[in-house]
């Protein structure tokens, strides 16, 4: 009796699999981990795209800055791009991977890779992750002057298949 029981169970089990793998897919997301070292917490986000930019305002100089930023397979991320509106006091006027004038901003191409990226939340207003389409302002996770680091990893997502693929 117990014989037969274990057969049937694997089944059993075979098709209950499949049914799931017949609606259901399981996927591997990019997402930037986001800690913040004061309380410990951490935030997770999701990255479609594989890239992200963090923006802030330039205390100095008050202009918009923006960082492009792509997340390896490796987990590693590689700064792309910077781009501001002004020249003036910590930013930029020489690259190795070039400097132009577009639109009336001034974009720095570059390829550093890091492995995480350490940040205090500013006090200036505008201090936030741009993900897919969605501002994360980072005092809306942490408080001002809180140290942040961010840095890449991956998750398994469970995704509705709709229709046929």
């Amino acid at each position: 009796m117990k014989e037969r029981r274990i057969p049937f169970l694997i089944i059993i089990a075979i098709v209950l699999l499949a049914g799931f793998f017949a609606f259901f897919r399981i996927e591997r997301e990019k997402v930037l981990i986001i800690e913040n070292e004061r309380d410990k917490t951490r935030t997770v986000v999701g990255v479609k795209s594989g890239e992200f930019a963090i923006t802030f305002v330039h205390s100095i100089e008050r202009t918009p800055v923006y960082e492009f930023y792509r997340i390896n397979d490796d987990g590693t991320l590689t700064l792309k791009e910077a781009r501001f509106y002004s020249l003036g006091t910590g930013l930029p006027f020489y690259a190795d991977g070039g400097f132009k004038n577009e639109g009336g901003a001034f974009v720095v191409s570059m390829s550093r890779t890091l492995r995480q990226i350490p940040l205090r939340v500013s006090p200036v207003p505008g201090h936030a992750v741009l993900v897919d389409g969605r501002k994360i302002y980072f005092t809306d996770i942490a408080k001002t002057e809180d140290l942040l680091t961010i840095s890449a990893g991956h998750r398994f997502k469970i995704k509705r298949l709709r229709g046929k693929e």
